[in-house]
């Protein structure tokens, strides 16, 4: 018998039944509306109906897309509180408003001599030199030229030898935390801060803040060997730190587990033109790696007060989910994800002074005495004061200035744009939130407080021992104010298994597409195409 070949349908004949057998055995909803054979009419209205089901499909999908790549973070509340001894007490830095002895050192006199066009000698002229840079007259009181003295553009480190010797006043009458009386020069130790000399309880010591090539002046902000090696600000206390480390913490919570501060001013050190006319004393809670800055936060503690502040801790955490996102799109850093050249521990708020530091060095060639340097870097004089200023001004205006220039329509020259370019460059301080962060809010109440008649009354003969018009006195009582608080909690919004979860059940709602469905496209493509030419010698399958 001889042997024919086979003929087949033509190639495009082949290609639409093979479509037909697909629609056919297809899973997806719809599809096998378009392989019958039916009117042209009802195969197009089922094409539109598709068409538009896809579409709607393809929006919804583009919209959850969009919010995964926008916002990947969602920041909720904790399921279970936590305790307060979990963390540690907040750091309390105190700082005086008298911030000279007057027997050393009288601002005010110094203004009278400006007034009365008498010169200073050559150590008023030093010293007023030096505190231009703490104190600051009302200018509608005092108004002094540039030219009423002269002013130095850098300090040696003899400013902080004399501001020493001229300012520290111990303010402290008697410390006690959780019941317990201490000693207040061990408890409360001398930091510089924009404000001067303050004092700081429960800080860690300066060779955990600061690296080896920060400039230190004397034994300012040493906690006489305490370290932190049981607490970290991701992990929180080891279980092998015991019930007193340090920093240290409250286990308990309300005003008899407090810290307790009896503050005094001596009436002769006094000075209502250094700063303002306000007295008493600036109080910042903060965590214990964070470096204060009295003069931009603070609450007061006026003299002849009692001030008494319920502590409540504001706490997020971050779930190890969260670190394989990129930093700019959780809009935060994990610890060792940024380095600073001062600081060991990376903090938003010690970045921005790293970033101030920077900007005033670039600006004024000089940075200010509180901040952070390196042996190669001056300190500025208050001839740079205004610099100084103009600097931070300019920094504090950096992201607005940002946002604002991307919104307007760039029609400069090139060298406008290229100045522009480095402004942005260096005002870009990127200082994100840690992603594990604490801080304290705190809730104030005071009173007037007549503690000379108190002091009379516990005296033997109703007399005191010293001059009641020498001293004023304040109190500061510091506690938690519930034993546990809410803490919140920064996790995915979308992880990839939700995604795929939210983008497979949009194609399942619209279009009843699966992972089947995927597998019976890339089938009809492939497998059956090789096995229908092994079975029935044509890619196509049997004639049908």
């Amino acid at each position: 018998m001889e042997n024919t070949k086979r003929e087949h349908p033509p190639f495009f004949k082949s290609v639409r039944n093979y479509f037909r057998e697909y629609c056919t055995y297809s899973s997806i909803h719809g599809f096998r509306y378009f392989g019958e054979k039916r009117t042209y009419f009802e195969r197009g209205w089922w094409f539109i109906v598709f068409a538009v089901t896809l579409a709607g499909c393809a929006i919804a999908i583009r919209e959850v897309y969009k919010k995964w790549i926008t916002s990947p973070v969602i920041v909720s509340f904790a399921t279970r509180e936590t305790p307060i001894y979990s963390i540690p007490f907040p750091a309390v830095t105190i700082c005086p408003e008298a911030k000279t002895k007057q027997d050393l050192y009288n601002h005010t006199h110094i203004l009278r001599k400006f007034m009365n066009d008498t010169a200073l000698d050559e150590r008023e002229q030093k010293l007023y030199n030096y505190m231009s840079l703490i104190c600051n007259p009302p200018e509608f009181i005092f108004p002094i030229s540039d030219n009423s003295a002269s002013g130095e553009d850098t300090f040696d480190e003899d400013f902080f030898k004399e501001l020493h010797n001229i300012s520290y006043i111990n303010p402290f009458l008697s410390c006690s935390y959780m019941g317990n009386n201490r000693d207040c020069s061990h408890s409360f130790k001398p930091i510089i801060t924009d404000e001067g000399i303050c004092f700081t309880f429960n800080m860690l010591d300066r060779s955990e803040i600061y690296k080896d090539n920060t400039v230190q002046f004397r034994d300012y902000l040493t906690m006489d060997d305490l370290t932190y090696e049981n607490w970290s600000m991701s992990n929180g206390y080891s279980p092998n730190s015991g019930v007193y480390p340090y920093p240290r913490r409250a286990l308990l919570a309300g005003a008899k587990n407090s810290l307790n501060v009896h503050l005094l001013t001596q009436k002769s050190d006094i000075d209502h033109t250094c700063k303002h006319s306000l007295q008493g004393f600036r109080v910042l809670l903060h965590t214990p790696m964070r470096i204060p800055r009295p003069s931009v936060q603070y609450f007061w503690v006026p003299i002849n007060q009692v001030v008494l502040g319920a502590i409540q801790p504001v706490m997020i955490n971050s779930s190890e989910s969260v670190g394989m996102y990129n930093p700019k799109r959780r809009e935060c850093y994990f610890p060792k994800e940024k380095e600073l050249k001062f600081f060991k521990i990376y903090t938003s708020l010690n970045c921005k002074l790293e970033c101030l530091t920077n900007f005033t060095l670039h600006q004024c060639g000089c940075v200010n005495f509180y901040m952070p340097r390196d042996n190669s870097t001056s300190i500025c004089g208050n001839g740079k004061s205004r610099c100084m200023k103009k600097a931070e001004q300019l920094l504090q205006m950096g992201d607005l200035r940002k946002k604002i220039e991307l919104s307007e329509n760039k029609s400069t020259n090139g060298n406008n744009t290229k100045n522009k370019e480095f402004y942005r460059d260096l005002l870009d301080c990127d200082c994100m939130p840690l992603c594990n962060d604490l801080s304290y809010d705190v809730e104030i109440s005071q009173n007037d407080w007549d503690w000379l008649d108190a002091l009379r009354s516990l005296s033997p003969n109703g007399t005191l021992s010293f001059k009641e018009d020498d001293y004023h006195l304040s109190s500061l009582t510091l506690f938690f104010k519930s034993s546990q608080f809410i803490t919140s909690q920064r996790h995915e919004l979308y992880g990839p298994t939700d995604f795929l979860a939210n983008f497979g059940g949009l194609l399942g709602l619209f279009t009843g597409f699966s992972i089947l469905s995927l597998m019976e496209a890339i089938y009809f493509l492939t497998v059956r195409l090789c096995c229908n030419s092994r079975l029935y010698g044509y890619w196509a399958g049997p004639d049908t």
